[in-house]
């Protein structure tokens, strides 16, 4: 038996530098939030680190950078019901809005 274990995804020095990065971008996100305050700049910008931070957990923690190909196959299937589900379900909502137009909200002025 060989004691050559080969698998796909990061080895331990690329978690510890996720991890790292991970760190530093929650710092920064506190950083923001004092010294900008709770304006629009501050919101913004700590919006960006979370993006940056849920890219970095999803690629390396969550291994969708080592399988693509199988995600690929997963995502798309949903994203087709999902398209399907949003057409199903507006046609419900019309059919309803002119069968029963009383029972909706009133218009403004009424």
């Amino acid at each position: 038996m060989s004691d050559n274990h080969d698998h796909a995804g990061p080895g331990f020095q690329t978690y510890m530098m996720v991890f790292g990065a991970l760190c530093v971008c929650t710092a920064l996100s506190f950083v923001f939030n004092i010294a900008l305050g709770h304006g629009m700049t501050s919101a913004t910008l700590i919006m960006f680190v979370a993006v940056i931070k849920a890219t970095l957990v999803g690629a390396i923690f969550m291994h969708l950078k080592f399988d693509w190909g199988k995600l690929y196959c997963i995502i798309l299937p949903v994203c087709v019901v999902t398209v399907m589900m949003v057409i199903i379900l507006s046609i419900d909502a019309t059919l309803v809005w002119h069968a029963a137009p009383d029972s909706i909200v009133p218009y403004p002025g009424e």
